[in-house]
């Protein structure tokens, strides 16, 4: 919980100040009670830019291709199996797994735990955990907060907090987990993003854990201790509640490497991407294209679905016409813009962008 803060003194231009402003973050910009979000999983790309910012600037992440989704679901602490542990009104609980370990060492119903809170600091915080084992349900708690956002949120700004967990210590569970560190959160830019999920203005932060964590079995309790340092570059807005977008990794010494890029998005048919069959990867042309968008794959078992930027399903073939060894999609009835194409066969699916004339 200590902290270490600075609103960094603002200098506008008049140009700033009369074309757009900074929006800020409240506790109610944040997930509550009987919240569903949809996220969408990225394919991992080294070549996306992710260290770009400023002041009102402009971020462009439309190209992204999603390979999954899920959903982030929040109720009431007093909704869920641990409502003893964690009963106040401003306690929200996520569940993040049914089953986690197996055998002996199986837990279920895993929670985090978060809490919207005003005092001794105004922040959003993770609060805890709770699990299953043996059918006895076990709470964990951070017993200094892990802030995860300072509220409010505006630009620019600097954050420094503590946090400290630990896992029960007790006969029930035969290993303890503990960790311990200082999240650093900066505020670094603000403007618009846009993703395959639309357009928002935003503020973009980077968000660092730095933790020392441990792991022990209560019958011989020698620990094991290793650093697990985290990064995220987040991008956030007054109406997604948690990340428009987030690129997250991990971080040794100075070196960040991307593990996952998740972005807020609404429902979309995905399936397992890959090549189609033992087929090398193939191109579709001409692009732009006005008429005819050919993929140079002579299968005959190939379906094409095309979706516009907003993820609206707005051509499907099940039969291609197959000419001179390609397969022929008619899209000359779709207006002008850009599109993306999923390509499925056997049970597999390559997924491309072309631009309608």
């Amino acid at each position: 919980m200590r902290v270490f803060s600075i609103l960094l003194p603002l200098v506008f231009t008049v140009s700033v100040c009369l074309s757009q402003s900074p929006i800020t973050l409240t506790s109610s910009n944040f997930p509550a009670n009987g919240d569903t979000l949809r996220y969408s999983i990225a394919q991992v790309s080294t070549s996306i830019n992710y260290t770009q910012t400023g002041a009102n600037y402009t971020w462009s992440y439309d190209s992204l291709i999603p390979n999954s989704q899920g959903v982030r679901a929040y109720k009431l602490g007093l909704l869920t199996p641990y409502a003893f542990f964690f009963a106040g009104l401003n306690e929200y609980g996520e569940k993040i797994a049914d089953t986690l370990g197996a055998g002996p060492l199986t837990i279920t119903n895993y929670y985090n735990f978060y809490k919207k809170q005003t005092s001794p600091l105004n922040a959003y915080v993770v609060d805890g955990a709770g699990m299953t084992f043996s059918s006895i349900p076990v709470p964990s708690y951070y017993s200094d907060k892990d802030e995860l956002y300072m509220l409010p949120m505006s630009y620019p700004k600097y954050d420094s907090t503590t946090f400290k967990y630990s896992t029960l210590t007790s006969t029930l569970i035969p290993i303890v987990y503990s960790k311990t560190g200082s999240r650093v959160t900066k505020v670094d830019g603000w403007g618009t993003i846009t993703t395959p999920n639309g357009t928002a203005p935003c503020l973009r932060i980077i968000t660092t854990q730095y933790s020392q964590d441990s792991i022990k079995n209560t019958i011989v309790p020698i620990p094991f201790g290793f650093p697990n340092n985290q990064r995220s570059y987040q991008w956030l807005t007054t109406t997604s509640k948690i990340p428009y977008l987030e690129i997250n990794g991990n971080l040794i010494g100075n070196n960040f490497t991307v593990t996952q890029i998740r972005y807020r998005d609404i429902y979309r048919n995905i399936l397992s991407v890959g090549e189609l069959g033992n087929e090398p990867v193939f191109s579709v042309y001409p692009n732009p294209v006005s008429e005819k968008l050919m993929i140079n794959s002579k299968r005959t078992d190939l379906v094409a679905r095309v979706y516009d930027v907003s993820g609206k399903l707005v051509l499907i073939c099940e039969k291609m016409e197959v000419s001179e060894g390609k397969n022929e999609l008619n899209v000359g009835k779709l207006s002008p813009g850009l599109y993306h194409v999923q390509i499925t066969g056997s049970n597999q699916q390559f997924d491309l962008k072309f631009i309608k004339e």
